[in-house]
């Protein structure tokens, strides 16, 4: 099982990419699950619902199970990180796609959109091993990228970019 995280600036595109992504990896019978990793504090469970009165009541894990899903709402323990979630959970995959965690430890594509008006993540953040973009990418980027051996791909060409995971990540 491999785990690669797609970064990006907030309205990069991050979650369409993985979700086309995904779909693309399914139909080829690669079995694939995701996380999406946020770094800011806020309720999963919706407020005022069973579970979420059973969890605030001291339930732990509490879940919730209905015909065609469950969700399992687990408190947060100080050594919890999504690498211990994937031994756990997901360790029967082919691939592992992580929205976010930045600092995580795991091999890195990051999307980018000039739209966004926010700074590229790779000259920073280790272990980006692609950049992808349909924006023009200034000649000074190309070279920040062909130094660290980042290759650029085009976010148009969805074929590219799971041609790209399958050869360097699967």
């Amino acid at each position: 099982m491999k785990v690669l995280h797609i970064i990006g600036q907030p309205g990069s595109g991050k979650t369409t990419l993985v979700t086309d992504i995904v779909k693309e990896l399914c139909r080829q019978n690669i079995s694939v699950g995701t996380i999406k990793h946020s770094a800011h504090t806020h309720e999963l469970d919706k407020p005022g619902k069973d579970s979420f009165l059973q969890r605030k009541a001291g339930a732990a894990p509490a879940a919730m199970m209905t015909r065609d899903m469950a969700a399992v709402y687990l408190s947060r323990s100080p050594g919890m990180t999504p690498a211990t979630l994937i031994q756990s959970y997901y360790s029967h995959l082919d691939i592992v796609l992580i929205e976010g965690w930045i600092s995580g430890p795991y091999d890195k594509i990051e999307v980018f959109r000039e739209c966004v008006k926010r700074p590229f993540l790779f000259p920073d953040t280790s272990k980006v091993k692609a950049l992808v973009t349909d924006d023009s990418l200034e000649t000074k980027i190309i070279q920040q990228a062909d130094a660290k051996q980042i290759i650029c791909l085009k976010r148009s060409a969805l074929s590219d970019i799971l041609a790209f995971i399958i050869k360097k990540v699967l």
